[in-house]
């Protein structure tokens, strides 16, 4: 299930940037770990180049190691003194911001590096995501936690940021137990066709905003 929710990330973020067209021509993915969610995009969007970069050295050793087309180095988002020395024309920054202290900051530094940022978040308009947070050891140990659409729309106002697209994908939250996740999967095709219900229940949000 895991894989089948990364796949559906990665299906959803392919559509996106297919739909800007000719106007990306590079990409780069802002927190990209190992680099599998950057190569995953890579090979299903040939002739665009992709860089990526993390503050885990280790990590950036891995994706350079298995990802030789796209182009990796250490960097943090808080540290625009670390990002790569040219701009993009779309960042991507999946499952990041709901780690860090400020995350309205880490929006408004990915707008240094491109006009357009796709953001990827586990969805906290989802009551469900809210109990698990509150009663997962897991969550309460590494203070894991969400935001909903209103959170991050907030911020684009405030950044006077123009939303180009908003979304919820998948009705699997991150980290949640395996058997419901199988059963909530399989019927996940259905789901999507209820209204509202992926607005509150979906598992991930997906918002493209861009810097007039």
């Amino acid at each position: 299930v895991s894989q089948s929710r990364y796949c559906r990330l990665t299906d959803e973020t392919v559509k996106i940037i297919r739909r800007l067209g000719v106007s990306v021509r590079s990409v780069v993915d802002i927190g990209c770990g190992d680099g599998t969610f950057t190569g995953a995009l890579a090979s299903s969007i040939p002739g665009i180049s992709f860089a990526g970069f993390d503050p885990a050295c280790k990590a950036i050793e891995a994706a350079v190691a298995r990802f030789p087309s796209c182009e990796f180095k250490v960097g943090d988002v808080l540290n625009p003194e670390t990002f790569p020395q040219k701009t993009f024309d779309i960042a991507v920054i999946r499952g990041v911001i709901h780690h860090l202290p400020i995350q309205k900051q880490a929006i408004e530094n990915a707008l240094r590096l491109s006009k357009k940022v796709l953001i990827i978040e586990p969805n906290g308009n989802n009551p469900i995501l809210k109990v698990i947070e509150k009663r997962s050891a897991y969550h309460i140990e590494h203070e894991e936690q969400s935001f909903s659409s209103t959170f991050f729309l907030q911020i684009a106002h405030e950044l006077n940021l123009k939303i180009l697209h908003l979304g919820y994908v998948g009705f699997v939250p991150f980290f949640f137990p395996t058997l419901l996740s199988k059963i909530i999967y399989t019927l996940q095709p259905l789901l999507e066709k209820i209204p509202l219900l992926p607005k509150y229940f979906g598992g991930q949000i997906i918002l493209l905003v861009e810097k007039p």
